[in-house]
């Protein structure tokens, strides 16, 4: 895989989507590394899920390219599926299997593995999200920060390069949601997983990410770590955007 594997968890270079005649994301290029958190925010309509979305393979790219771990995962007319790209996702309506319990929505996509490495892995994540006492619940016993954590779960038991967050806590309660926040933060630390937050919270970016990117219209506006952001904002969009 070459060095960029060492210091590359994901690579996105010159990504350009249209929809129709509107151009949804405009020259994108950024690194994440491993164990960093990246939040990309910006308004509704700024392009920040569709960046996500290219980034997982659930859009065909039209133009530049996706590396994970150093390996290219798509180019135009050329992509690598979503499972194999060894990406974990987590979005905002927890989209957990109703008719499955806690143990079995975590080993859902540890198909590959034996039954009882499974089991295995199931436990760990949920001792270390706080869930081991729920392995044999279903979702719609669980609070909607237990859900979340589920969520988050699943996403990480495959033990997955990239891990893409998009607005995961906006349905939590504030409390809950810097408490859900900080362990989400702790966890992807430890596992040393680069990751991609889409917000349109300028406080949950400063408070998770590593390095903010903002977008306007399609575009980076400014990419930086959280203090340098909010100290010398790089555009008056940016300026205005993190003061609300």
């Amino acid at each position: 895989m070459g060095e960029g594997a060492a210091t590359e968890g994901l690579a996105l270079s010159g990504i350009t989507h249209h929809f129709g005649d509107r151009r949804a994301v405009d020259d994108v290029s950024f690194t994440v590394a491993p164990g960093e958190i990246l939040g990309l925010l910006g308004p509704s309509g700024c392009g920040k899920s569709t960046t996500l979305r290219l980034a997982a393979g659930l859009e065909d790219l039209q133009q530049g390219e996706v590396r994970i771990g150093g390996r290219v995962v798509a180019r135009p007319g050329a992509a690598l599926p979503t499972e194999q790209r060894h990406v974990g996702m987590v979005f905002q309506d927890h989209a957990l299997f109703p008719h499955l319990t806690v143990a079995d929505n975590i080993m859902f996509g540890l198909s590959r593995l034996p039954a009882a490495e499974r089991q295995q892995r199931a436990a760990l994540w949920a001792g270390r999200l706080g869930l081991q006492h729920h392995l044999d619940a279903y979702p719609h016993q669980l609070s909607g920060g237990e859900q979340q954590r589920v969520a988050l779960a699943r996403a990480l038991a495959p033990e997955p390069r990239v891990m893409l967050l998009d607005e995961p806590f906006s349905s939590l309660d504030s409390r809950l949601r810097d408490q859900i926040r900080d362990e989400t933060v702790a966890v992807l630390k430890q596992a040393g997983t680069a990751t991609l937050l889409v917000t349109h919270d300028p406080d949950e970016a400063m408070r998770m990410g590593d390095r903010i990117a903002i977008m306007r219209a399609g575009r980076i506006e400014q990419l930086d770590t959280p203090a340098r952001v909010y100290g010398a904002p790089g555009t008056p969009f940016a300026a205005r955007f993190l003061s609300e």
